[in-house]
């Protein structure tokens, strides 16, 4: 059988060359002109050998007289009521066939009509359609024998006998051998990409002989330009490209900025001649493979190159269709929305194929001689990720139990979630067994990346300088403070000085801080500054509970108080504001605001102490105000909306201090009591200093939206007070020049501790995963995850606070700043920032707690991922490259000749079925797939055989030639080199 396929693709293949020069026949009438090739382009999908709809087959004249399950489909006495007519000519689309595509035209439909007239005859003996599952690709490949020839002195491999026994058949003769100059420059391009030097050319072509030419084509082959050069051609077919992102932005949308690993693993491959087979096994699954061979996880770059940040169902197509067609020649994408039309490929095929890949997931892992790249973003529907260029992005099994939907008509969004998650699978004409997918329990080194040794020596070198270093700045700061006794003593006669003028001052009727040492400055005098806070860990709101601060009014625009309602929205639920001399609040029930009562600034009415208790019950919050510096009551207990405020309930529901353009206030003693929660704020030190801002400290922030610049807060211990403003700069003075001194070695000092913390935890972490590694009892693990976690937290705590005494610093070298500075304000801004990042990062490593983490969890040197995975993209690859698959190394050796002779022996690359192109020199194809098994794939092999062919070394001249281009025009046969 296998003998008489290779026989039916040679005679098309010889009909096709003979239908370049001799005119179509018409013996047969009309049916063989006109009919079947329309019922071949427009009907054999479904009524033909791979499918029979209704039990109609259409591929014979004779099966189509013989009707469909439900009758005759042409009546030769009428043949307008034929149903074959009927239906092709009908309105009705539910029932007019074709049913997908264009309708016939009016002249395709009166082709029938006139055949169906004349009688409906057909040729006799006719054959019908081949079965699909005896497709010449669809059958394991058996070496043929090679064939004898008429000029065996013409051969000098395998490969000449089969491609001169096909000539001669046709009455062809060979070509004349090529030029050695022509010739040697043919196989440096073909095998390198380069010409060889014109001291290369002399030496060849001054012994031009076999054996000299074979040292050259190994030469080149052992070369790195090999490797790149057939590097760029796998590269092509396995769609190999730069990662793509809007550059302006900085993002990434297709791939990753790493691709370029699987671009040199791809040439490391084929420069030590890695078996073909093992490259596509190692692409769709190092990580399951082969996870303890970190050289091999490049590979899995072949599906990384697909992701697309804006649709995960693009990456998933992508994996399915162009693995099916650049290694199988298979075009799969045609069933991605029905079943396929010409092979016996099923719709569900498509999603059973898809779930192979379903689980994948991308994670980027440290290298040598880099820094952690970080974790790769987790994809969000039409979102891009930032450019991240260290590192190496590795594929493994991120979702196992992740569904797999069969969805209809191509739409994603047409899922059929009633049949369940479609399981893998491959199609069954394919006569390969598929192994059975068996889940795989990874090596620590695969599911905890930071495990390898050679990270672990990363991180313990980082460590190891990072130590060094810090010792190295504490020596050198520590002499600098070894002497500031005079400036501590100057620094104690600052303060008491300035004491003594502050008390004066406000004595005398300035604004000073409200109370204590310090108040919050907020001045919009240009701009506007919005102040929250959420009261993290409130839960419960109580009737009764209680809201007050008190602020006093430097410059009296517009100040209010809010209770949000919802921040996302800028919806307000309470509004208490001091507006030139008014406070507004709400009328309960609405947001209509009325007048509460008034106050006078030039009488100096400025300093308020607000207190708001809440009503939940009856939607209101009881308003009492009262002027401190006088005793005055202005508001006393008068009900304002609420509106549904309670933040234990909904998010989004800060309190608020807005501070409009033309106001400045100080603001101070900011509670809140509700059950058993209390909130307090006096922004007293240590944890405020004087001059920062509150951002960030005690949970204050910033509205997201509504902030103008220059508008500001800062802490502050001077107030309004100007009398005392010289004194106040005199102490800033001496302050300055004690922390000059005594900052950096403060820094200095906490740097030394993280950076000593840092080392004994990166020690401990190595201990601890070594346990994993090598097998200790859980006893044993447990106590060096522990200590591992205790060293963790208290190195967080140690870096976090090293990490704010360095912004402080900063800080102050930024206010050091000559004030015509240009950019004194951009750095004053960001060491602002940086003091506000730094606080919020120590205060969470201050809030961890061990008890927080189940089985004494610690956090590695880099995250873990599962400890197992599916299997299933391993039992896809080993599938592929079993030595059975009939498509796999015909796909190969295919791809391998086309770039040699500029004519693949199957044209059309990527369709080894049933419409696609025949092959030009079947039993040659097959010699050369079982050829590349028989030799452990190796490509290398292939490439010495065609190149060291006679087929090969011919020359390209059609001159003298004239017979030939008669009988074979596009040199089909390769009577001559392309």
């Amino acid at each position: 059988m296998h003998n008489s396929i290779l026989i039916k693709c040679a005679c098309l293949l010889l009909s096709l060359i003979s239908a370049t020069v001799l005119p179509l026949r018409a013996d047969d009438g009309d049916y063989s002109r006109d009919i079947k090739p329309l019922l071949k382009a427009r009907c054999f999908a479904c009524h033909g050998a791979l499918k029979q709809e209704a039990g109609l087959r259409l591929d014979t004249g004779e099966l189509i007289r013989k009707g469909s399950e439900n009758g005759s489909v042409v009546d030769v006495e009428n043949p307008k009521a034929s149903e074959l007519v009927m239906r092709i000519s009908t309105d009705d689309d539910s029932i007019r066939m074709p049913p997908i595509g264009h309708p016939l035209t009016d002249e395709e439909q009166q082709l029938f009509v006139s055949w169906i007239t004349a009688g409906a005859h057909s040729p006799a003996n006719e054959s019908r359609e081949e079965d699909p599952r005896e497709h010449w690709a669809f059958i394991k490949p058996i070496r043929p024998d090679v064939p004898a020839t008429n000029n065996q002195e013409w051969v000098f491999n395998s490969i000449d006998a089969f491609v001169l026994s096909r000539a001669e058949h046709a009455g062809l003769n060979m070509s004349r051998t090529a030029t050695p100059a022509h010739l040697l420059r043919r196989l440096h391009i073909d095998l390198t990409g380069l010409p060889p030097t014109p001291e290369q050319i002399k030496e060849f072509t001054a012994d031009p002989t076999q054996d000299r030419y074979k040292e050259v084509v190994n030469r080149l082959l052992d070369s790195d330009a090999y490797a790149e050069r057939w590097g760029r051609h796998w590269m092509d077919i396995w769609r190999y490209s730069d990662w793509y992102g809007r550059r302006n932005l900085d993002d990434v949308r297709n791939s990753a900025p790493q691709i370029w690993r699987w671009r040199d693993w791809i040439i490391e491959s084929l420069r030590n001649d890695k078996g073909y087979d093992q490259m596509l096994r190692e692409m769709l699954a190092a990580d399951e493979l082969h996870p303890n061979d970190d050289s091999t996880w490049p590979a899995t770059g072949y599906l990384i190159r697909s992701y697309y940040s804006l649709n995960l169902n693009e990456w998933m197509r992508h994996n399915v269709e162009y693995t099916a067609k650049a290694f199988m020649g298979l075009t799969v994408n045609c069933a991605h929305c029905h079943d396929h039309k010409y092979d016996p490929i099923e719709h569900d095929d498509y999603f059973r194929l898809r779930a192979f890949f379903e689980p994948m997931g991308v994670r980027q892992d440290q290298v040598t001689g880099q820094d952690y790249p970080g974790e790769f973003p987790p994809y969000t529907y039409g979102g891009s990720r930032p450019v991240t260029r260290d590192g190496m992005v590795r594929i493994f099994d991120e979702a196992p139990e992740k569904p797999t939907w069969f969805y209809t008509d191509g739409d994603e969004r047409n899922k059929l979630r009633d049949r369940g998650s479609i399981p893998p699978g491959v199609p069954g004409f394919i006569d390969v067994p598929f192994p059975e997918i068996t889940p795989i329990t990874l090596p620590i080194y695969a599911w905890n990346p930071g495990s390898r040794p050679h990270i672990q020596q990363e991180h313990l070198k980082k460590a190891e300088k990072e130590l060094e270093d810090a010792r190295t700045a504490h020596d050198q700061t520590k002499s600098a403070v070894s002497d500031n006794t005079e400036l501590k003593r100057q620094l104690e006669a600052a303060e008491l000085e300035f004491n003594t003028a502050l008390e004066s001052a406000i004595a005398n009727g300035e604004s000073g801080p409200i109370d204590g040492d310090q108040s919050v400055l907020l001045d919009a005098t240009e701009g506007r500054f919005i102040l929250h806070h959420s009261f993290p860990g409130f839960t419960e709101l109580v009737e009764g509970a209680e809201l007050t601060f008190e602020f006093t009014i430097l410059q009296d625009k517009h100040f209010n108080f809010q209770l949000a309602q919802n921040t996302e929205t800028h919806r307000t639920a309470l509004y208490l504001g001091f507006v030139e001399g008014a406070i507004r609040g709400y009328q309960p029930g609405t947001h209509t605001e009325l007048t509460l009562g008034r106050y006078d600034v030039s009488t100096n009415e400025r300093r308020f102490k607000v207190r708001l208790t809440i009503h939940e019950e009856s939607d209101t919050a009881k308003v009492h105000i009262k002027e401190t510096s006088t005793d005055k009551i202005i508001v006393n207990d008068v009900p304002i909306a609420l509106n549904g405020w309670n933040s234990a309930k909904h998010k989004n529901q800060p309190i608020t201090f807005d501070t409009r353009t033309g106001s400045k206030v100080l603001l101070d003693n900011v509670t809140f009591k509700s059950a058993d929660f209390s909130f307090s704020s006096g922004f007293e030190p240590p944890l405020f200093s004087d001059g920062m801002t509150p951002v960030g400290v005690q949970d204050w922030h910033l509205s997201k939206t509504g902030n103008v610049a220059p508008a500001f807060a800062k802490v502050s211990r001077l107030g309004e007070v100007t009398s005392a403003k010289p004194v106040y700069e005199a102490l800033q003075t001496v302050r300055s020049r004690l922390a000059n001194q005594d900052l950096p070695h403060r820094a200095a000092v906490l740097r030394l501790a993280a950076a000593t913390e840092t080392l004994a935890t990166i020690e401990a972490i190595v201990a601890a995963d070594t346990a994993v590694r090598d097998g200790l009892t859980d006893e044993e693990f447990s106590q060096l995850a522990k200590v591992a976690l205790d060293m963790r937290i208290k190195t967080d705590i140690a870096v976090a606070e090293a990490q704010l005494t360095e912004a402080l610093l900063a800080q102050f070298k930024a206010g050091e700043l000559g004030k015509d500075d240009d950019g004194r304000e951009a750095a004053i801004k960001q060491a602002a920032d940086a003091v506000t990042a730094a606080q919020a990062n120590l205060k969470t490593a201050r809030t961890m707690n061990p008890s927080k983490f189940s089985n004494n969890y610690y956090r590695g040197l880099s995250p873990s991922t599962s400890k197992s995975s599916t299997g299933r993209r391993a039992a896809l690859a080993i599938w592929i490259t079993d030595k059975r698959h009939p498509l796999t190394p015909r796909v190969a050796v295919n791809h391998i000749w086309g770039r040699h002779f500029h004519q693949p022996i199957v044209s059309s690359v990527t369709d080894f079925g049933r419409n696609g192109r025949p092959p030009s020199h079947p039993q040659l194809l097959d010699w050369l797939a079982v050829e590349l098994i028989e030799n452990n794939w190796s490509m290398k092999h292939i490439h010495k055989l065609i190149v060291n062919s006679h087929v090969y070394q011919q020359a390209s001249s059609q001159t003298a030639m004239e017979a030939n281009e008669q009988i074979d025009p596009d040199n089909i046969l390769l009577w001559r080199m392309n």
